[in-house]
């Protein structure tokens, strides 16, 4: 088993950064923290987890909303506002799509299709978490993913205020086989929300991926993906060594050889399913 010390960053693909980048920042309260050509990197400000977003041009496919990301507001009001908002600003930013909000597993959320073809979820647990046991189900994926509220002054004139980038989703065939791998293979923990869904999370980060069962899917491409951060260098390439010799029989459909780049280390895997996978050094 590979022993992971956190979620640490998750990448995204778009047509074109100019479209896509404004509707993080603008729309979503994610502040640029590094650039290079054809790549930005975003953070929440009250998030550490990392979206690397990666410029693919105009063949870049749109991505199902089995593939989207969230982040979350404090109140049900928030995310009416949001809707009113984004509906007010669609021609402005290029939104392909907004959803009306509505109730669903608890969160109450509204989701749109940004330009670069990414689905967005504005979710909120207000509701579910009056009761208290709710706050620590699940591995604390409802509970709060901020230690302090920004203030409004920090997301002005727009109603809402995104206070945490919580989650990121992917699809799967089969349950079993699948929460196997993330358990066995991966390091990580996984909680049963339903029959057909599953939280994948790390004990150490807030921050969590979505994994459904759907009848079908698409793969896409190493630019989609999270990465799972292990402790040193000589640790990544333990675990590749360990995958190399033995992941197809644990369920790895394709593993791309070691990276290295002065103290720092990765690799690329696919799992059962053919979501890719991130293994690299702590930086």
């Amino acid at each position: 088993m590979i022993r992971p010390i956190g979620l640490t960053q998750t990448h995204m693909e778009c047509r074109y950064l100019k479209e896509t980048v404004p509707v993080m920042t603008d729309l979503l309260a994610f502040e640029k923290v590094a650039e290079r050509p054809g790549e930005v990197t975003l953070k929440h400000p009250n998030t550490d987890w990392l979206l690397i977003v990666h410029e693919a041009g105009p063949d870049a496919p749109v991505k199902e909303m089995h593939n989207h990301y969230g982040v979350r507001v404090a109140t049900t009001q928030e995310v009416d506002a949001a809707y009113k908002y984004l509906a007010a600003h669609k021609e402005r930013y290029g939104l392909i799509q907004i959803g009306p909000p509505s109730y669903s597993h608890g969160s109450y959320s509204l989701y749109f299709l940004e330009p670069g073809t990414n689905g967005w979820e504005i979710e909120c647990y207000e509701a579910v978490l009056r009761k208290e046991r709710e706050w620590s189900r699940l591995g604390g994926v409802r509970a709060p993913h901020w230690d302090e509220p920004l203030p409004p002054e920090r997301f002005p004139g727009r109603g809402y205020l995104p206070q945490g980038f919580t989650h990121g989703t992917l699809a799967c065939g089969d349950l079993k086989p699948s929460w196997d791998f993330y358990a066995q293979v991966l390091g990580l923990e996984v909680h049963q929300a339903n029959d057909h869904v599953v939280y994948i999370k790390h004990p150490r980060t807030k921050c969590y991926v979505v994994c459904a069962v759907r009848p079908e899917w698409k793969s896409h491409s190493p630019n989609f993906r999270f990465t799972i951060a292990l402790e040193s260098q000589e640790a990544v390439a333990e675990a590749h060594r360990w995958l190399r010799e033995s992941g197809e029989r644990l369920g790895v459909t394709e593993l791309s050889g070691l990276h290295a780049d002065g103290p720092a280390a990765s690799f690329l895997l696919r799992d059962p399913d053919r979501n890719w996978w991130e293994i690299s050094s702590a930086s």
